[in-house]
């Protein structure tokens, strides 16, 4: 992944920077609790109360950088699910059909929790009968969890998965119907869904997602934070894979955005030392910059 080149430009004023001063940062510590804060301590070894801060205050500013990502690619993927799927169930004729409706002609045969979410959406009362008028399918799509749509597509039977995977990632390296038709190469893209779909509810509430257990391969312990924040470059570049395979268009649209751009200047050491050596209530507004060092191991 390219490194972006930031000016080392201040984004506030000194004035307006020392006008953030006067926090008690002990009692800010005490607000977020000894465990929530206690796994900063663990890794990242500050050496006072103000770089503690920094750390999940750095960590705080990485999570809400990769917040716009998991967006774009969670629309951009079931939008491109849901077009194949309605291709398939209409007899082609259709981009916005209702396949997941057991109850019509050519509709997909759910079955458990995702067969539940869609009743849910598409009947009212006790007991449950069909709501008048229906939602539309793009409604019902709109409504259901990021977590829906890899559990489908890990579902689907070799009736659908081959062209549905073809559709959806047409420009991964080897899609076409007989690769997806392998049970081995459809499971392990759905995993990497799985992953971004952690990814997503960790941002949303509100966890690190920087964790060695979490982000490293297989959960592998690391020595130093540098090497987990290399892990975590890692892992973008690889969810970045994801919403290049299902839309060329929508990645390049990803990497000229600002945040692209926020993402690269926070995930690299040079900020995370920005943030647990400047004053911890105005780290985040000191400038940064690409620079970024790999430390050793020790």
């Amino acid at each position: 992944m390219s490194q972006i080149q930031c000016q080392s430009t201040p984004l506030i004023s000194d004035g307006e920077a020392r006008a953030v001063g006067g926090v008690d940062v002990r009692q800010v510590l005490s607000s977020l609790s000894t465990a929530r804060l206690a796994p900063y301590g663990a890794m990242f070894k500050p050496a006072s109360d103000d770089a503690h801060l920094g750390s999940y205050l750095w960590a705080q500013a990485l999570g809400a950088s990769v917040h716009p990502f998991v967006g774009l690619v969670e629309v951009v993927l079931r939008n491109a699910i849901h077009r194949s799927l309605s291709l398939q169930s209409s007899g082609r004729g259709q981009e916005t059909f209702p396949w997941y409706d057991r109850a019509r002609t050519g509709g997909l045969a759910l079955r458990g929790k995702s067969l539940e979410r869609v009743e849910m959406l598409l009947s009212e009362g006790q007991p449950p009968v069909r709501k008048q008028p229906q939602p539309s399918p793009d409604a019902v799509v709109a409504a259901l969890s990021f977590g829906f749509w890899p559990n489908l597509l890990e579902g689907l039977s070799n009736r659908w998965a081959p062209r549905t995977f073809t559709d959806v990632f047409a420009h991964h390296p080897h899609s076409r119907p007989q690769h997806w038709s392998h049970e081995s190469n459809r499971r392990e893209l759905v995993l990497r869904l799985k992953r971004l779909q952690q990814l997503r509810n960790r941002v949303c509430h509100f966890e690190p997602i920087w964790k060695p257990h979490w982000v490293t391969p297989g959960g592998a312990p690391v020595k130093h934070w540098s090497h987990t924040v290399a892990a975590l470059r890692a892992f973008h570049a690889d969810m970045y894979d994801l919403l290049a395979w299902c839309s060329p268009d929508a990645a390049a649209s990803y990497r000229a955005s600002f945040a692209w751009n926020w993402f690269n200047r926070l995930c690299t050491t040079h900020a995370v030392r920005a943030f647990m050596t400047k004053h911890a209530t105005s780290a985040h507004l000191m400038p940064m910059t690409s620079q970024d060092v790999l430390l050793p191991a020790a």
